[in-house]
């Protein structure tokens, strides 16, 4: 047993000061690499690159001149508050006006790659000069860039810290739905509200489809074509006649000028009031039970549905997958913790309403003489003492 054990000790070892020196040689290959630092350096000149004849993807007898430049990134924990930005990584020209060869750029993290060996599917063309990609500003990348020049010293390498506003609020809205999910599921309010805003959305785009199906767009008919083309010319030709033609039409009907805004704020008022009965009957139909009580089924699946749309929006606070994940996992215990304390203030006040209930039937000293604490600022003392337990 000694004996079979010994080899697999060699070998364990062997393994092991393998890993430490390949991970020793690639750090020491890395710190003599050019490199930037998010926050600390913003733009490299280029030097004159290194000479490379097995490139991937180039031809076979011809060399390409080769350069790697690091872009190292923030510590998450130490840089919490850059979790909106995104850091843009440029390649340009110094002088656009200068024509230069055929330079390509591969966006990569594999440290074991030699310089200008990326796979063929990887390298991505300089057009115009420029070459733009975005990264997280805590990710560590490797820009490797070869062209078939001579030299790329009329290239530099600059990164630009950019905030999104956008993401913050993705972030908080999530929370707030992560949050409100349960409430909202069991809202008549939220149901009835939601509905109607969605009918009346759908009523203006039922009037726009059917006019739109008024058009010959669909057909192949030149005669069609024609005729559509000459009705929409004269239309734009008599456009800045059409407001005294309506006035006309609307003076010989009856109607004065008094009465245009009450009567467009009537069609508006018709239009509205359609769209929430389709949304109020879509309600009753589908989401009530017979006895007017909110389908526990259709609850469920509400309140999931906007749990997955809350943990969508946080994920998208953040263009580092790792940060993002722990923006999720912090959103939970977040919404989880001021839902327990919503429920908890909840169940207080009930008590408290209770109380005050028994009070107005029995007389005044007896339910205060069977309890051994007034109800209200006993309830308020629990309150306060649970809340800064949680």
């Amino acid at each position: 047993m000694t004996g079979s054990a010994k080899p697999v000790r060699i070998s364990a070892g062997f393994a092991c000061l393998l890993f430490l020196a390949i991970s020793a040689w690639a750090s020491i290959a890395s710190a003599t690499d050019p490199s930037l630092v998010v926050g600390e350096s913003t733009r490299l000149q280029l030097s004159h690159g290194l000479q490379v004849n097995t490139s991937t993807g180039s031809k076979p007898g011809t060399s390409v001149v080769c350069e790697r430049v690091h872009i190292r990134g923030l510590p998450r924990l130490k840089n919490l508050g850059k979790i909106a930005h995104i850091v843009k990584v440029n390649v340009s020209q110094r002088d656009p006006s200068i024509r230069t060869s055929k330079t390509e750029v591969c966006f990569h993290r594999n440290v074991s790659l030699g310089v200008g060996m990326c796979p063929q599917g990887q390298w991505e063309k300089v057009v115009k000069g420029s070459w733009v990609r975005s990264m997280s500003p805590f990710d560590h990348r490797i820009l490797d860039i070869r062209t078939a020049g001579s030299s790329l010293e009329p290239f530099e390498v600059s990164i630009e810290e950019e905030f999104f506003l956008y993401r913050i609020i993705c972030l908080i809205l999530g929370i707030v739905l992560m949050s409100l999910a349960s409430p909202l599921s069991k809202s008549f309010v939220f149901y009835y509200g939601g509905a109607m805003s969605i009918g009346v959305i759908l009523v203006i785009l039922i009037i726009l489809f059917q006019g739109m199906k008024l058009l010959p767009t669909g057909r192949r008919n030149s005669l069609a074509i024609f005729m559509y083309s000459s009705v929409v010319g004269l239309g734009s030709f008599l456009l800045r006649y059409l407001p005294g033609l309506l006035r006309t039409i609307l003076t010989e009907i009856g109607i004065s000028e008094d009465m245009y805004n009450p009567l467009a704020i009537f069609l508006l008022a018709f239009l509205v009031l359609t769209g929430a009965w389709m949304g109020f009957w879509a309600v009753r139909k589908l989401v009530l039970t017979e006895d007017g009580s909110i389908d526990i089924s259709t609850s469920n699946f509400v309140a999931w549905s906007i749990r997955i749309l809350a943990a969508v929006m946080i994920l998208q606070s953040s263009a580092d997958p790792l940060l993002a994940a722990e923006a999720l996992i912090s959103g939970i215990m977040i919404s989880s913790s001021l839902w327990r304390i919503f429920r908890f203030i909840r169940r207080l006040y009930k008590y408290d309403f209770t109380i005050l209930e028994l009070n107005d039937y029995l007389p005044s000293s007896g339910i205060q003489d069977l309890l051994p604490f007034h109800p209200l600022r006993s309830s308020a003392l629990i309150c306060l003492i649970g809340v800064s337990k949680i």
